[in-house]
C-alpha cells in the first residue's frame, strides 16, 4: 500500500511539473504580445533560478524562444494608441520593406542527408528538447540571415522518405538527391549546397576552446568518385583555408573518400559547389556547435561575396 501511495506520489510530481512548465510558457508569451513586458524581462524569467540551464547551456536564448516555445522577440506587433497618422505610413512602409526583403530568394541550400544525427542532450533533456543537425542547419540559415545571405533548410523527413520507398539508411544520399533536386527546381537562385553533418568521434577530437569557450571543431568530406570532384575540392580547401585563418584549432581536416566501400560522391556531382560540412561530433552539446555556426557564418559570407563579385 504505501509503495502504491509512494508511486502516485511521483506521478503527479512529474504531471504538476509538465504544467508548470506549458503554463509557464504560454504566460510568457502572452505577456510578451499584449506588450505587458520587453525583451530583456522575458529572457529575466528564462535564466532565473527555475529555468537557470538556459543561461548555462544555451547561447542564444532568442532562438529557442522561437523554435521551442513559438516565441519571436524581434517582431513588434503594435502600433501605440497615440501614434500619429505619418507614424501609422512609416510602420506601413517598413513592413513593405520587410515582405521585399522576405521575398528574396535563397541562395544557400542547407540540408542533412543524415538528419536524425544527435548531439549530447543532457543538457537540454528536462525541456523534451533533442538537438541535432536539424537544428544546427537552422541555426546555421538565421546567421546567414544575419549576414544578408538568405538561405533555405530543407525540412523534409528524410527518414520517412525511405521507410515509405522501402529503402535502407545506406539510401540515404539517394533520398536527399531528391530533395535537393526538388529545391533547385523551385528555386533556381540556390547556388550553394551545405549538406551538414555530424562525427561520430570522441569528444576531444571535435572539441576546441577560443577565448575560454568550447567550440565544435570543423571537417569537410570530398568524394573523390566523382569526374568533376576538382571544384568542390578546391571550395572546400578554400573554406579550411579560411577557417584555419580565424583559428587553427577550429579545423579538423579535410578527408576525402574513394573506392569500394565507401559513397565516394555525396551527391557532389550535382553542383561544383556542394559542401559536406561535420560540425562537431555526437558528444558537443548543441551550445558548442552553436559558438562554431556563428563564425561559419561570416565565412561563408565572406566567400559567397567573393564568389559573386560583390
Amino acid at each position: 500500500m504505501a509503495k502504491f501511495k509512494s508511486k502516485k506520489k511521483f506521478n503527479n510530481f512529474f504531471i504538476y511539473l509538465a504544467l508548470f512548465l506549458v503554463s509557464s510558457a504560454l504566460t510568457i508569451k502572452y505577456l510578451f504580445q499584449e506588450n505587458l513586458v520587453n525583451k530583456n524581462t522575458i529572457i529575466d524569467i528564462l535564466i532565473s533560478d527555475n529555468l537557470g540551464s538556459f543561461k548555462s547551456n544555451i547561447s542564444d536564448v532568442d532562438f529557442l524562444l522561437k523554435y521551442a516555445l513559438n516565441v519571436d522577440l524581434e517582431k513588434d506587433n503594435s502600433i501605440p494608441s497615440s501614434s500619429s497618422n505619418n507614424d501609422i505610413k512609416e510602420v506601413e512602409v517598413n513592413k513593405e520593406e520587410i515582405k521585399e526583403e522576405e521575398s528574396t530568394e535563397p541562395i544557400v541550400y542547407i540540408y542533412n542527408t543524415h538528419q536524425e544525427e544527435k548531439y549530447q542532450s543532457a543538457s537540454l533533456a528536462p525541456y523534451n528538447i533533442n538537438p541535432n543537425v536539424l537544428m544546427a542547419s537552422k541555426m546555421l540559415r538565421e546567421y546567414l540571415k544575419d549576414e544578408g545571405i538568405n538561405a533555405l533548410v530543407e525540412e523534409g523527413d528524410i527518414a520517412q522518405m525511405l521507410h515509405s520507398m522501402n529503402l535502407s539508411y545506406g539510401k540515404s544520399y539517394q533520398v536527399s538527391r531528391m530533395l535537393m533536386e526538388s529545391a533547385k527546381e523551385a528555386h533556381e537562385s540556390l547556388t550553394y549546397f551545405i549538406d551538414l553533418h555530424r562525427d561520430s568521434s570522441k569528444y576531444e577530437k571535435t572539441t576546441t576552446t577560443i577565448n575560454n569557450e568550447n567550440y565544435a571543431k570543423l571537417l569537410f568530406v570530398v568524394g573523390l568518385d566523382n569526374a568533376n570532384y576538382e571544384p568542390n575540392l578546391k571550395l572546400a580547401e578554400n573554406l579550411a583555408q579560411r577557417i584555419k585563418a580565424y583559428d587553427e584549432s577550429l579545423y579538423r581536416g579535410l578527408m576525402k573518400k574513394s573506392g569500394k566501400g565507401v559513397n565516394g560522391v555525396y551527391n557532389q556531382d550535382f553542383s561544383p559547389k556542394v559542401m559536406l560540412i561535420e560540425v562537431g561530433g555526437q558528444y558537443n552539446s548543441i551550445s558548442e556547435v552553436n559558438n562554431t555556426l556563428k563564425v561559419l557564418a561570416t565565412i561563408l559570407k565572406d566567400f559567397i561575396k567573393e564568389d559573386q563579385n560583390v
